[in-house]
């Protein structure tokens, strides 16, 4: 399935930007997480449906510390952990920050909720792509 048709596919089930963003980075690992899935909701509409820091930049975050961070006491983050988030935000505003002028879930979606499937769509399927391409390029899943 094209990655488009999978995020519109569980947009349509409910799930919002960086639920989105988690589902298909979990189910592309070979992994289903739902408790993970149920927290990244928190971070959806700006952070609580607040306006806040965009869901597909804060939960691209969230994915790409999943395939780059520690997770228990005998783990080692990952040696570019930080250089890889530091470049995808900066990927993020230059390419979408720019373009809305700014990065907050209220200003990309002109405080429209509704709007989400239509304005939203193209960001997460790009926030997508370029975690998948950071993934290739760090060698980052299995």
């Amino acid at each position: 399935m094209e990655l488009r048709e999978r995020l519109m596919e569980l947009g349509f089930s409910g799930f919002e930007c960086s639920q989105m963003m988690m589902a298909v980075a979990l189910e592309m690992d070979g992994q289903d997480n739902p408790d993970l899935i149920r927290a990244m909701s928190g971070l959806t509409g700006g952070m609580g449906h607040s306006g806040g820091v965009c869901g597909a930049l804060t939960g691209g975050c969230c994915v790409l510390g999943l395939l780059t961070g520690k997770g228990d006491p005998e783990e080692m983050e990952h040696n570019d952990s930080r250089k890889i988030l530091q470049s995808y935000i900066a990927w993020f505003e230059e390419n979408w920050g720019n373009r809305f002028g700014s990065s907050l879930c209220r200003d990309i979606v002109g405080g429209d909720f509704s709007k989400c499937m239509t304005v939203c769509l193209p960001v997460i399927e790009s926030c997508c792509e370029k975690i998948m391409e950071l993934a290739e390029e760090y060698e980052l899943m299995g």
